[in-house]
Parts: C-alpha cells; structure tokens; sequence
C-alpha cells in the first residue's frame, strides 16, 4: 500500500497544478494553511552525496517517491510535504525530494524499494527511516520525538521512565558499561545502524544497572515489546559488528501493536518463511482485553518462534477510518467482537480462528483452557496445518473445555 494513499482524506485541496497555487487546509486545525512558498529542492544523482551526506548545521529530510505530474495523487503529495516543510524549517530542517522513477541508481544507493514512498532523515551522520502515516501531525510529532543520539545514557528519573513507557511498543536494548569504556563506543556505534527501530540505552554505574536488574559490567540485554524476559548477549559479543548481528538476528518482535508512527513497518505482508496473525481487540471491551492479555501471555511462550511469526496487534478504536476497509478486505466484524487471523495483506485474505472456542465471558476461570486452544491454533499454523488460501481445519478443543458452551461467548 503506498503511503500517499492514506493521507488523501486529511487535507482539502485547490486541484492546480501550480505548487504554489495550492491551497492546504488540515482539518482540526484551521489556523495552519500552506503559505504559497515552495520550500522543497528536487535532488538528483549528482548532487545528491553534496547536499545531504555533506549538511552542516541543518538536518535534510529527503521524501522519496515515484509521483509523477500527472498522478492523481500529486496535489495530496504536495500539501503533505509543503505543510511539513513549511513547520519544520524554522527548526533546522531542509526538505528534498527525489523522483525514484528517475533516479534508479540513487534509489538503489540509499536502500529505497521500487515504487516506494518513503521519508529518510539524515541526523549526525545517520540515516533513520520513517515508517508512519504520511500526515504532518504524525510526522511531525515523530521528528521532533526523534532522540539526538542513537544511545540514552540513563543517569536520571527521567531517562528510566522513558526507558519503562517503552516496554509495549519498542524493541529496547540496555547495556552496563564502564564510562568512556571501548565496549560503550562499540555499543554506541552498532546503535547507529538500528535507530528508530530498536530503542538503545546505557547505564554506567551500579546505582542504575541495580535498579534496572543489571548485575554485571558487560551485559547486554534486548527486550521485544510485551515481554519481560530478556534475550542476552553473549559474553564475547563486544564489536561493533558482532552486536549488529546479534542484534539484528534477535529483534524480530513476536507481538506489536500497530500504531500510525509504526504503520507501513507492520502493515505488510510478511518474508516467505514468516506468518503474520492479526488480532483486533478492543482494549477497553471486556472480550477485547481478554484476548489482548491471553496475546501477552503466548507472546512469551512463542519467543521460539521470533523471527517467522508475527502477531499484529490492532485496536480498532484508534484506526477508525480503516474499520471498513479492514472489515470489507477480510470479510469479517471487528466492531463488536475480537477476531484473530492468519492473513495476507495483498492477497487481502484472511483464516479466522473460530472466537467460540474461547470463554471470554470468564477469562480468568478459563485461562488455561483459552490458552491451550490458542496455542494449538498457533501450532497448526506454525506447522503448516493451517494455510491461506485453503479451507480452514478445525481447531482441536482440549477435553477440558467441553463444557464451554457457545453462548458463553
């Protein structure tokens, strides 16, 4: 799904072809409209490598995309990326754009897939990529959030409650090193390679490793989201190469929630060997928080499975205009009740676990009867036993849940 798409409902537009002529309202906020000045620069494979990797005392923020002049998407590209300019200029920022259709051997430099939209911001020598929305409030929002450094060095209140607001929706790794230590420098520059998608913190003295659990100089620890058991680096991982790959090969999370600064990072289909189950439960229903905190539960118990599965957590109420498009894609209700599936996102196809096998009305009394009848879904799934494009085969219900009855529900 390209990412101009999902911004189209968020801006009135004047349908002229004149960037300067156009006119941008976002709605919610009437006082902010496009001033008529362009402050966007096209880029191309010459001046490319100048302009961004040679920037002194600015931060180029470069849009790549593959919109042409006669797109019927190019009035909505431009507010989106005029509006932003014209807000995050005054802040140090420098907007470029560039044309993947003409630069093939650029797009291919800097790691852009054939017809993607996509924001890269180049920061202290970093190149860190936006996954989000293509609206300028969650843009925005998401730049300036953007930390200065790709590690936090945690010596205050402050910085350890970042680092705990974290827990549910970031890969986060910590390490404790000696300050000024060869092993923090490592750290720090393996850390370069991950920003913005995995969260990376330091502690430098015992007060602090002690009250983040670490016991011992030299560990290194990476926490996927929702879950509280570390995956430990080992010992002689202490280069930078050796902890990107460690990393790399560990931050595969099994369970995420889909948020709109994380959107076009989660909402896609999977590598050939991965499966994808989607979950959309209403936090706040009593059945929607049933299922999320059985999801927490298999998370840790499926962390063998990181990397080839994927669970796409989904609260319908913070996504409402994408409910129907969800419910006409999938051929289901999510308004009212949880549903799980194994699904394709292009093949706009879905299995969906039958939600009657589950007592939801007594979530506690019947956890680990809900439990097992989840996991053995997940299994048959993991082993090929249930697949897309087949009819699905039922669920074997454990004998300690024949009592449930389907009204329960």
């Amino acid at each position: 799904m390209p990412c101009h798409l999902v911004f189209k409902i968020l801006f009135s537009l004047g349908m002229v072809a004149s960037v300067a002529a156009i006119k941008c309202t976002i709605f919610g906020f009437p006082g902010l409209k496009y001033d008529g000045v362009d402050r966007t620069t096209e880029l191309n494979d010459r001046n490319f490598n100048k302009t961004v990797h040679g920037a002194k005392n600015v931060i180029p923020v470069v849009f790549f995309s593959d919109v042409e002049a006669d797109d019927d998407d190019l009035e909505q590209y431009e507010c989106f990326l005029q509006i932003t300019a014209q807000v995050i200029e005054r802040r140090g920022y420098n907007v470029y754009t560039v044309n993947t259709t003409k630069e093939v051997r650029l797009r291919k430099q800097e790691g852009v897939e054939k017809g993607e939209d996509t924001i890269h911001v180049y920061k202290s020598g970093n190149k860190i990529e936006y996954y989000g929305v293509f609206d300028p409030h969650t843009f925005i929002s998401w730049l300036l959030e953007m930390p200065d450094d790709p590690v936090t060095v945690i010596n205050s209140k402050r910085e350890e409650n970042e680092y705990h607001s974290l827990k549910d929706t970031d890969v986060r790794v910590i390490g404790f090193f000696n300050p000024g230590s060869r092993e923090l420098k490592e750290f720090e520059e393996a850390a370069e390679d991950f920003m913005n998608e995995v969260r990376c913190f330091a502690v430098v003295d015992t007060f602090w490793a002690r009250r983040l659990g670490i016991t011992r100089i030299g560990d290194i620890r990476l926490y996927r989201p929702f879950d509280s058991t570390p995956v430990i680096a080992p010992r002689d991982a202490d280069t930078e190469r050796e902890l990107e790959d460690w990393i790399r090969a560990n931050k595969e999370p099994v369970m995420q929630k889909l948020s709109l600064k994380n959107f076009f990072n989660v909402w896609k289909d999977p590598e050939p060997e991965e499966r994808m189950i989607v979950a959309f439960c209403d936090e706040e229903d009593d059945a929607g928080q049933a299922v999320f905190e059985l999801l927490k539960k298999l998370n840790h118990d499926n962390a063998l499975y990181a990397g080839t599965l994927e669970i796409v957590l989904i609260d319908p109420d913070e996504f409402p205009l994408m409910i129907d498009e969800w419910e006409t894609i999938f051929g289901i209700e999510i308004e009212k009740d949880p549903q799980l599936g194994l699904v394709d996102i292009t093949d706009r196809e879905g299995v969906w676990f039958d939600m009657t096998q589950l007592n939801l009305q007594q979530p506690l009394q019947y956890e680990a009867q809900n439990l097992e009848v989840l996991q053995a879904w997940i299994d048959q799934i993991m082993n090929d036993e249930i697949r897309l494009g087949e009819e699905e085969s039922e669920t074997p219900a454990p004998a300690s849940t024949k009592t449930r009855r389907k009204k329960e529900l």
